[in-house]
């Protein structure tokens, strides 16, 4: 009979090959076939028999208790934003596996596409779970032009011409993927199609996915190249939308007085005149 597929079981089978028995004070007395912990390695980290730990990660137990999950969380070396990610998991396990892919709503919240424009001194941008751009305001289509609402930030970050222009490709690369394994729900169809995509014409992208990372984004710095500016050092602010869709407002800042905060302000003013000039000639 073949194993059932459970995202908890996948999650702790990748999770586990990424941790070193010599963390643990483990010493093999013979070859391990494949990489990180063995089952009953976790499970007695875990406190927890081999066989309660064999049916999760095979899908025969679909119902683990918080005390267990917080005890692989330990016995992993994992993270608070991990726990909470195992929990959801637990419970899309426990509902009908067989049920249609989850379509992602397109409709935007009433008033979030005004409250994102009226933002009108800091950049800010509407993304959603799959980390498609659902609105974005003149200061972040000035920053990052590429990111344009109909776009998706994993599609246009795991590019040539990203690659060529990021100053932290690839811290932003594991960020964004650990962010849409968090917030992206695996039964959506859009989240297959970019996850489907990626993994077909990236191999970077394939091995971040295969980690299973995941990471909560609330507050981290950003390094951008605003043209004749130079780099600079910029703050981004993660704000979910309420109702559980994985929806978050994101905002670009800088510390007041900064040399940041100058630059963005004088990038910002010319990129303005340079589209006023622009519309004056077509006029």
């Amino acid at each position: 009979m073949s194993t059932p597929h459970t995202f908890l079981g996948e999650y702790l089978r990748a999770r586990r090959s990424l941790v070193q028995p010599e963390d643990f004070g483990i010493v093999s007395v013979r070859a391990r076939r494949v990489p990180g912990l063995r089952r009953s390695e976790v499970a007695n980290l875990a406190g927890i028999s081999p066989e309660y730990y064999l049916r999760l990660e095979q899908g025969r137990d679909r119902h683990p208790s918080h005390q267990v999950l917080a005890a692989l969380v330990r016995a992993l070396h994992l993270n608070a934003a991990a726990l909470e990610h195992m929990h959801r998991l637990a419970r899309l396990d426990a509902a009908d596996l067989n049920a249609a892919a989850v379509i992602a709503s397109k409709d935007i919240e009433p008033g979030l596409t005004e409250l994102v424009d009226g933002l009108t001194d800091v950049p800010a941008l509407l993304m959603s779970a799959e980390q498609d751009v659902l609105a974005a305001n003149r200061l972040a289509r000035t920053i990052r032009p590429n990111l344009l609402p109909g776009r998706n930030f994993l599609l246009e970050h795991f590019t040539d011409r990203a690659r060529a222009e990021s100053i932290e490709w690839d811290a932003d690369a594991r960020r964004a993927v650990a962010n849409l394994r968090f917030h992206g729900d695996p039964r959506s169809s859009r989240f297959r199609e970019v996850v489907g995509t990626l993994a077909v014409r990236d191999d970077t992208f394939r091995q971040l996915w295969a980690r299973h990372d995941v990471e909560q984004q609330v507050v981290w710095g950003a390094r951008l190249r605003l043209g004749s500016e130079g780099d600079v050092e910029l703050i981004c602010h993660s704000l979910p939308v309420p109702g559980g869709s994985g929806r978050a407002l994101l905002t670009l800042t800088a510390e007041p007085g900064s040399a940041a905060a100058q630059s963005l302000r004088k990038f910002t003013a010319q990129e303005d005149c340079d589209e006023g000039t622009s519309e004056e000639k077509v006029a």
